[in-house]
C-alpha cells in the first residue's frame, strides 16, 4: 500500500488535494489542518499517507505529521 507521498500541490478543493508526484496526479483527501500546511509553504510537499481499499474504491487520506495520521 501507499505509506507517503512526495510532490508538488496541484490543486487544493474541498476536502483534499491533488500531488503531483512525477506526473502522476494523486486524488488525495486531507483535513482543513493538514490543507493549511501544504497551501502555507511553497514547493515539494511530503504527505503520510492511508490508503483505504474498499470493493468500489481506493481512497488516498494524507496526513500532515504522524500524530495526525495516528488520531485517524
Amino acid at each position: 500500500m501507499i505509506g507517503a507521498l512526495r510532490g508538488l500541490v496541484e490543486s487544493v478543493h474541498e476536502g483534499g488535494c491533488v500531488l503531483d508526484v512525477n506526473g502522476v496526479g494523486y486524488l488525495v483527501a486531507c483535513s482543513r489542518r493538514t490543507l493549511d500546511r501544504l497551501t502555507a509553504t511553497e514547493g515539494v510537499q511530503k504527505l503520510l499517507v492511508e490508503t483505504r481499499v474498499s470493493q468500489d474504491a481506493i481512497t488516498l487520506f494524507g496526513f500532515a505529521d504522524a500524530a495526525e495520521r495516528e488520531a485517524f
